[in-house]
């Protein structure tokens, strides 16, 4: 037996119509997959590609509370640019990309007090 990698990701959420909001409008990711469930709640998919997922349940699903999401941290290709993109959309924001030696990272609360990260990995690294 061999770990692949990973399925994906799964945040929980009070109002998952809110967060599928929030991270489209704020990080540009496309919905790839939304399941309502039979209390009207949904189940979100977002294609990362290369057969990556970060899914929003809701937290009864889980059954974790929102904002305890064990952390998402996303790849991202101008680490500056996602951070003003989001900064307007999130409920706190890191003020600038920490700097290290092999990449950059920046980390937002999403409306429910999820943290997220995103990271750039510097040229050199790559």
């Amino acid at each position: 037996m061999k770990v692949t990698g990973i399925a994906f990701t799964a945040y929980p959420g009070k109002d998952v119509q809110k967060l599928l909001e929030f991270y489209r409008d704020a990080l540009g990711l496309r919905v790839d997959r939304a399941h309502p469930d039979e209390k009207q709640a949904r189940f979100v998919e977002f294609d990362l590609g290369n057969n990556q997922w970060f899914t929003l349940v809701p937290e009864s699903f889980l059954e974790r509370p929102a904002g305890s999401g064990g952390g998402v941290v996303f790849e991202v290709d101008d680490i500056d640019a996602a951070l003003e993109r989001v900064r307007p959309h999130a409920t706190k924001a890191d003020e600038k990309p920490a700097d290290y030696p092999n990449c950059r990272m920046a980390e937002f609360d999403d409306p429910e007090g999820n943290r997220v990260g995103l990271h750039q990995t510097k040229a050199s690294a790559a």
